[in-house]
């Protein structure tokens, strides 16, 4: 079974005063359901090099959830995080999925930029792929260097599906580890990505 890396987002317990890693777990049923093993990493940037150095991987996820820090966000870590297994992932030529912020931190990472939208949160709408999608982010990619392709938008003009033109990175904005029950497009997608039967 490949081995797909997936980041975590941070969530604040002030009660307890701790920075958490979180991973919903539909995304390892999701993986397992399309044929792959997830595993989560920490928003640890010397113990992901760690692992990167000794762990045999053969893609990685960029999951949702936490704003960027430069648009207001309270996670630096995971910002350092993604971009860490970007550079990765660009210097060995292994297939990345970015998911929603995921697909954010290609775009910031390669010299694009973002910009609050409206009307994508916790709803569903049309891309012009012919697919019906969710949608629960607050930020939308704005512009994109010449590097990234766009694959999809939404209705009302958002970029919703990207690939880069050198690299084995893609990126989506909806998210199909929420999808119940999976779609097929959804498994049939991470398939192509990542190598899959």
């Amino acid at each position: 079974m490949k081995r797909i890396l997936i980041s975590q987002r941070v969530d604040v317990i002030e009660s307890y005063k701790e920075r958490r890693d979180a991973l919903d777990q539909n995304w390892a049923r999701f993986l397992y359901n399309a044929g792959f093993l997830g595993i989560p990493v920490f928003n640890h940037e010397e113990t992901l090099k760690e692992l990167l150095v000794s762990a045999q991987i053969d893609g990685i996820i960029l999951s949702g959830g936490n704003s960027h820090a430069e648009y207001g966000g309270s996670a630096p870590e995971r910002d350092k995080t993604d971009n860490c297994l970007i550079s990765y992932a660009s210097d060995k030529k292994l297939p990345l999925l970015g998911v929603c912020r995921g697909m954010q931190s290609i775009a910031i990472y390669f010299g694009g930029s973002l910009q609050k939208v409206t009307g994508h949160t916790a709803v569903r709408h049309n891309i012009d792929i012919n697919r019906n999608v969710n949608s629960y982010h607050e930020y939308s990619p704005s512009a994109l260097p010449d590097s990234l392709e766009i694959i999809s938008k939404s209705q009302d003009g958002q970029i919703e599906y990207i690939k880069h033109k050198e690299f084995p990175i893609t990126g989506i904005m909806w998210h199909p580890e929420r999808e119940s029950p999976f779609k097929e497009e959804d498994i049939n997608l991470i398939k192509i990505i990542f190598g899959g039967n």
